[in-house]
């Protein structure tokens, strides 16, 4: 639905909300898009996720797809891994700052700066301490984002772009603390509902990001199916 409306999308006023297609699991409904690619070598010649079981490596890739303004507002990663990003259509502008900045940005449990607004200084009083890096992606580039930074970034067109998360492995033991309760959740929920998690299940997300996983949970993604509950009452 969204990308048979790309075009209206792109026809909206400055001064309204810009629909963004953003962290698409595409895995999920087109699977033989991963085919399509190559991750670099570089990167994930040492990744840590890839010695995972294929069942249970975290599903870190999606894709972008937004008019001119969308944007991916400041954040730090996911577990604090690496990332690269590759334009495939379209202009990024990427602002980035070194994590030793992360204290004059962010307030509280993570609130950032909105850097297409004028800056907020009675929220964030230290904002023009924070010495960003700036870059422009154009169509066929990728750059490459290190863990605990955080970036923001902005399409300056129409635009796509696929990115993908990795865990080196001089951060494995960082990353560890992370990938242990994901996988011993996921499991457990894969082992419960008799097959993979999509990575777009909800109980997915709360294998990722923590949380309450409760048994309504199992019951409303297995349907009718009759299940019982591994779990206890959270994990």
């Amino acid at each position: 639905d969204y990308l048979g409306k790309f075009d209206e999308y792109a026809q909206l006023p400055k001064n309204k909300p810009m629909p963004y297609l953003r962290t698409w699991y595409f895995s999920d409904d087109i699977p033989e898009l991963v085919d399509d690619f190559t991750p670099p070598p570089l990167f994930h010649s040492s990744d840590a996720f890839l010695r995972l079981p294929e069942d249970l490596q975290p599903p870190f890739r999606w894709l972008f797809f937004g008019p001119a303004g969308t944007q991916s507002k400041m954040h730090v990663d996911i577990w604090e891994t690496d990332a690269w990003l590759g334009m495939l259509e379209g202009e990024k502008t990427f602002t980035l700052y070194h994590p030793a900045h992360r204290k004059f940005l962010e307030v509280g449990d993570n609130e950032w700066p909105d850097l297409l607004n004028p800056p907020n200084p009675a929220k964030f009083p230290d904002q023009s301490k924070a010495v960003p890096a700036q870059t422009q992606l154009k169509a066929g580039e990728i750059i490459y984002i290190p863990r605990k930074w955080p970036h923001h970034a902005v399409a300056q067109s129409p635009s796509i772009s696929l990115t993908l998360n990795f865990a080196p492995t001089v951060v494995k033991t960082a990353v560890m603390q992370f990938v242990v309760p994901y996988a011993k959740n996921r499991g457990r929920c894969q082992m419960l509902l008799g097959r993979n998690l999509r990575a777009a299940d909800n109980l997915m997300q709360l294998c990722i990001h923590g949380g309450s996983i409760k048994y309504g949970d199992f019951t409303q993604a297995m349907g009718d199916k009759k299940a019982t509950n591994p779990m206890g009452s959270a994990a």
